[in-house]
Parts: C-alpha cells; structure tokens; sequence
C-alpha cells in the first residue's frame, strides 16, 4: 500500500497524531463506554486492563468473547456514547505542551483519530489546542486505518517520506508502515511497551518529553 507523493504542489513534512491514547488519556472512559455496550455489570480490574494492554485488537476482542463482525457496529455506536465522556477526558500530561512545541515551530501537525471528527474536534476546542492543528480526520475504521491516512496525505501533500505518524497501538506502527510514514510509539496508550516493542516502531517514547527530543532529533534528517 505505500504511496509515492504526486508530483504536484509543494509537500509538507508533518507530523500525524493518533487521538484517543495518544493526546486524551481515554482508556478509562474507552473501558467504561465498552461495558456499557456489551452490558457488562461488573467494572474489569486494573489489573485485567493492564493485562489487556499487551494484546492486539483481535486477541482482545478473542479475550473478551466478541466476535469480530461485531466491532464496526460497537465502534460506531461507541463513537456516539463516548460524546458524553469527553468532558471527563484530561489531556496527557506533557502533551499539550508538546504539540504547543511543535506549532510554534510551524511544524503542519494533523489528528487521524478511529473517534469522530466531531469529538475530536470538540475536545481540541475545549483545551484549546485547535489553532495547533491544520486539520483533523476522524472515523477510521480499526482495521483500514492506512487507507484513511492515505487520504490525509494525498488530500493534505504531505511528504511521506519525511513525515512522521504518533500513536498508542500496535495498529498504528503497522498502518504507518503500510503507508510508508515514520512511526513513533507512545507507551501511555492502549498498547503497553512490550507489546510495541515486538513491531519495533521508529520511536518509541515513555514520556512526551522523550517524545519531543526524539522528533526534534530526526525532524531535519
């Protein structure tokens, strides 16, 4: 699937951050809103969720009995429970400052996010980080991501090449290859470190601030 850019216009090297794990410490209200959907009535242990955190999307899904012709309509319902929920979701702590970082140095930054449009871009205007960032695709579906990035960057003329893309999940290193983009790992999110590690990511950062030295490093490479 990897793209080589158009050759009209000028191509921008950007940086494309996944939403929900990445920027928002949703997980909490991600594990509620999925208890509400498949009726759980007891809440899952901290310790069952860390436990969850080192498997990909379908063995999670084979973790909790739902069968995978289920997810799309789930996600789409979640999409629309989770509205209630942003209000309650804070930033990681160091990301602000980090895409405030990033902007002032005019890097183009972008959100592609498996959450709506919508959401994300409520929550963005809400912390005040919207004027940060030139655009905001949502609605990519867990398993396509790479063709919804496909169309950021063909609608966007962003230099794959030299770009960048941030996420939580084991999914995103492997969308961003598919794509032909530099992919860096956050350990804060969905996936734990050792499950980033095995899809040995260009990046893989603890903090945001390993993050931002990490991206500053390589940026004119």
């Amino acid at each position: 699937m990897r793209r080589i850019n158009k050759p009209h216009g000028v191509q921008k090297q950007a940086v494309i951050f996944d939403f929900d794990g990445t920027i928002a410490d949703s997980l909490p209200a991600l594990v509620e809103v999925f208890e509400d959907l498949t009726g759980r009535t007891d809440h899952y242990t901290a310790e069952q969720i860390d436990a969850f955190r080192a498997l990909t999307i379908p063995e999670l899904m084979k973790e909790l009995h739902v069968s995978m012709w289920r997810v799309p309509q789930l996600l789409l319902k979640g999409r629309k429970m989770l509205k209630a929920h942003m209000h309650g979701i804070a930033v990681h702590e160091g990301m602000t400052e980090l895409v405030e970082e990033l902007h002032a140095k005019e890097v183009p930054l972008y959100v592609l996010s498996s959450n709506s449009t919508e959401n994300v871009q409520m929550y963005l205007g809400w912390h005040k980080l919207s004027h940060c960032f030139a655009a905001v695709y949502g609605g990519a579906s867990l398993f396509t991501k790479a063709r919804r990035i496909l169309q950021l960057v063909d609608n966007e003329q962003i230099d794959i090449a030299n770009s960048w893309y941030v996420g939580d999940e084991t999914r995103d290193v492997i969308a961003a290859r598919a794509v032909g983009l530099h992919i860096a790992s956050v350990t804060w999110g969905l996936n734990a470190r050792t499950a980033l590690e095995q899809k040995e990511p260009d990046i893989l950062a603890d903090t945001p601030q390993d993050l931002l030295a990490a991206l500053e490093h390589t940026w004119k490479k």
